[in-house]
């Protein structure tokens, strides 16, 4: 659905008139439709990737996600919740008659000169719907390859080369919000400019690739990705991408799917890349399959990076460098930890190998851990030891 909006170029006063909840707008919105506008424009303008709106007794609380770090930006009157859930329901085609169960939505937005996506997602509350957009540029050239999302030359050179085979299972793994994704649509860019058939199943499908088939699985609606990747496999794709291996069920039909001729991609939540074959060995695939199909598993974390205009030097608020809001930083970059299953790593997974003894290998075969990726960005001076051990106690 693609709703333009008139945006008034209204921004958020971060540093103004603030009281004891927050900061708030420099003029209160009159209408609902001018709220919303203001929010969202704020929002691209602070480079957010979410917005949440949260009701609260006596007003509405407005709050960014920037860099992975939710800030409150402002409080709109409590008046304007039901019209502004009411409006934002029609943009993104949920239905407005439903308030007691969750609904998802999604509509396109003109906001400061680039075109985005807005997936939109309402949850009720005690005190009404709470709202969480995320905002997603149409056009995200940022993310075109692994170097410009902080990958290391070494690196890419080992995941370029684990992409080059025509089957196998290859992992990118770490908590939520850990940029996985975002890693293997880069993936997925690089398979689709071959003269191959690629697809995806996501839940939900968040950035389109040019050449690549995207398909919306729906647990809601009893699809789950185990299903999706089954009814795949009968449309003809070389490369498949699956959301997220969350189950049992999942890692044996990606595991399968491997085997028998396809090169699948997906993400896992996992501590670190190596404990990735712990975990799909807790979920009941047997070694000698894992040894079979395992190409390469990517650990990462996601660390903000120093503010280039002020160095990261900032201490008072009031006067805060434009570029990071006073934060001390802006944009964020990857720390990684690349683990390549060469033949002798393989033959030690399906001999079911204790972690102390795959680590052992992997590190003699040059593998280096996210804490020395972590390190030497520390040592460049592109992040800070403080940020670092943030991201990687989550």
């Amino acid at each position: 659905m693609n709703v333009p909006l008139t945006l008034a170029r209204y921004a958020v006063r971060m540093n103004e008139e603030r009281s004891m909840d927050g900061e708030i707008f420099a003029s209160e919105p009159v209408t609902a439709v001018e709220a919303i506008d203001r929010v969202l424009d704020a929002a691209a303008s602070a480079r957010a990737s979410d917005v949440h709106v949260d009701p609260r007794e006596g007003d509405v609380l407005v709050r960014f996600r920037i860099d992975g770090q939710v800030e409150t930006v402002g409080i709109l009157p409590k008046r304007l919740h039901e019209e502004m859930i009411a409006r934002i329901k029609l943009l993104s085609g949920a239905r407005t008659d439903i308030h007691a169960v969750p609904q998802d939505g999604r509509f396109m937005a003109d906001l400061c000169g680039e075109h985005y996506n807005i997936r939109v997602s309402f949850m009720p509350t005690y005190r009404g719907e709470n709202v969480v957009a995320r905002l997603l540029p149409a056009r995200s050239s940022d993310h075109s390859s692994f170097a410009s999302l902080g990958f290391t030359p070494e690196h890419v050179s080992v995941i370029t080369r684990a992409m080059k085979a025509q089957t196998g299972l290859i992992l990118a793994t770490g908590p939520t919000g850990s940029g996985k994704t975002t890693t293997l649509r880069v993936c997925m860019g690089l398979k689709a400019a071959e003269p191959i058939s690629v697809m995806t199943l996501e839940d939900p499908v968040e950035y389109e690739v040019p050449g690549v088939r995207h398909v919306h699985t729906r647990r809601s609606h009893g699809v789950s990705f185990a299903d999706g990747l089954r009814a795949a496999l009968r449309q003809d794709p070389d490369v498949i991408m699956v959301g997220e291996i969350r189950d049992e069920e999942t890692a044996r039909t990606a595991v399968h799917t491997a085997l028998t001729g396809n090169l699948v991609f997906s993400t896992m939540h996992t501590v670190s890349a190596l404990e990735t074959i712990l975990r799909l060995r807790d979920m009941g695939i047997e070694p000698y399959l894992l040894a079979a199909t395992i190409r390469l598993i990517i650990g990462q974390r996601l660390v903000r990076r120093i503010c280039m205009e002020c160095g990261g030097e900032t201490s008072d608020r009031k006067v805060a460098c434009v570029a990071c809001r006073g934060s001390g930083y802006a944009g964020r970059t990857v720390i990684a930890e690349v683990c390549e299953a060469d033949s002798g790593f393989r033959e030690r997974v399906a001999l079911g190998e204790p972690m102390p003894l795959l680590w052992e290998y992997a590190v003699s075969r040059g593998f280096r851990p996210m804490s020395d990726d972590a390190g030497e960005k520390i040592d460049w001076g592109m992040t800070t030891a403080t940020e670092v051990m943030r991201a990687m106690s989550a």
